[in-house]
């Protein structure tokens, strides 16, 4: 978690001034604990500790290292207690927010600990220690945005630090920035070689960002010494499909779900592979046991609601969506097939819910705005009707604009 040793007249400042007797105590036992941290007996420490908080109750700095040494020998709960009475007693002691962030972190009390981390780094701007371990928990909270902004600093300020160029490469792959991603990875890959879940990684954000090939590249690299990972096998059958190779995608992951039976990824990405060569039946197959396997899979729930759609099967498409909506709520594509579906089943009410989210999650979408604007219509809401399509129509206006632009481009050329 990092650590500062205040020293004895930081830890007595604000606090009411003991006795001379108590004063001479207050310093022996400051001394005894500085000297059993140095020989790291963290139990010891602890209890000299416990003992100045009683006879100094203001000191902020006695808090937070009762509450660091509790955290340092496992008893993080217990720490996070004294670390909040720390800031409570001095609302500007940079170490104890952070120590109190670090603890809240480790409990999995994610949102609390963003909060306190922030106060941390707000004290403290150039403390690195910090700032990374909010990019972490950031992260860990889902606000990617924010925890990319902070890292992409800390990697200009640090770029020979492989944690940072991880994280940043991490966030920037779960907001599908996958050339921002694939950039940070190779970072990660140059600083550490023998690294292999970043060089999977960075497979992985190679493929998504447009060459499979150099992608495959580094998952054989893995495979070398390492022949048995199933994550990295899993990937290389992703870029077969990502390389448009389905005979070679559906070898590789065929063998590896008859090895692997229970891996939901090989089953799910064996069920893209059939799909794309409109083999319905193996692929609903084998997006029906990706999703048995893993039911928190949004993909494979939307997969197989697309798979049931052309097999003509509307109403298990519709479980399969809200399936999907449910694990991913901020999943538009997913809220926007609901609604087309739901439409389709004249289910108005449900569908006009649909796409609102679908909307709301990606306003670019003429084709749903347009939809919306139809059944908003038919509902009677002639306001929100002409709203939405004259939304359609500005998204539309504009795409014809783009694509004629393009065309004169090319056309100068």
């Amino acid at each position: 978690m990092g650590r500062t040793l205040p020293l004895f007249w930081i830890l007595l400042a604000g606090s009411a001034l003991p006795s001379a007797a108590q004063f001479a105590g207050v310093r022996e036992l400051e001394a005894a604990a500085q000297q059993k941290l140095a020989a790291r007996d963290a139990a010891g420490a602890l209890d000299d500790y416990q003992k100045l908080a009683k006879l100094v109750p203001s000191s902020a700095a006695y808090q937070d290292e009762i509450g660091f040494l509790l955290a340092a020998t496992n008893r993080t709960a217990e720490a996070i207690p004294y670390l909040q009475h720390a800031t409570e007693l001095d609302p500007r002691m940079a170490p104890a927010w952070y120590h109190l962030g670090a603890a809240l972190w480790l409990t999995r009390q994610i949102d609390p600990a963003v909060r306190a981390l922030r106060k941390a780094v707000q004290l403290a701007p150039e403390n690195a220690d910090y700032r990374l371990r909010l990019g972490q928990a950031l992260s860990d909270t889902g606000h990617y945005d924010e925890a990319a902004r902070d890292l992409a600093g800390m990697a200009r300020q640090m770029p020979s630090n492989v944690t940072v160029w991880r994280l940043l490469a991490t966030a920037y792959l779960q907001q599908r920035r996958y050339r921002e991603a694939r950039d940070a990875f190779r970072h990660a890959v140059e600083l550490d070689p023998k690294d292999d879940e970043s060089r999977n990684n960075y497979g992985n954000a190679l493929v998504r960002s447009g060459d499979p090939e150099a992608g495959l590249q580094e998952f054989r690299r893995i495979l070398e010494h390492d022949p048995h990972n199933v994550r990295v096998q899993v990937n290389v059958g992703y870029a077969y499909i990502a390389a448009g190779n389905m005979q070679a995608a559906i070898k590789q992951l065929s063998a590896l779900t008859r090895s692997n039976p229970d891996d939901a990824g090989a089953h799910y990405d064996l069920g893209i592979a059939y799909k794309s060569i409109d083999d319905l039946p193996h692929a609903r197959a084998e997006l029906e046991r990706a999703v048995e396997l893993e039911p928190k899979l949004a993909e494979a729930h939307y997969s197989l609601a697309l798979t049931y759609i052309d097999a003509g099967a509307p109403d298990k498409a519709v479980e399969q969506l809200r399936a999907a909506v449910a694990q991913r709520p901020a999943y538009m594509e997913a809220w926007y097939q609901l609604g087309n579906t739901l439409k389709q089943q004249g289910d108005a009410d449900g569908a006009i819910d649909a796409l609102q989210h679908s909307v709301a999650l990606d306003s670019r979408n003429a084709a749903a705005w347009n939809n919306l604007g139809l059944l908003l219509r038919r509902r009677g809401d002639k306001s929100g009707s002409d709203a939405a399509f004259a939304k359609a129509a500005t998204l539309r206006k504009a795409e014809e604009a783009e694509k004629e632009k393009k065309l004169r481009q090319g056309a100068r050329k």
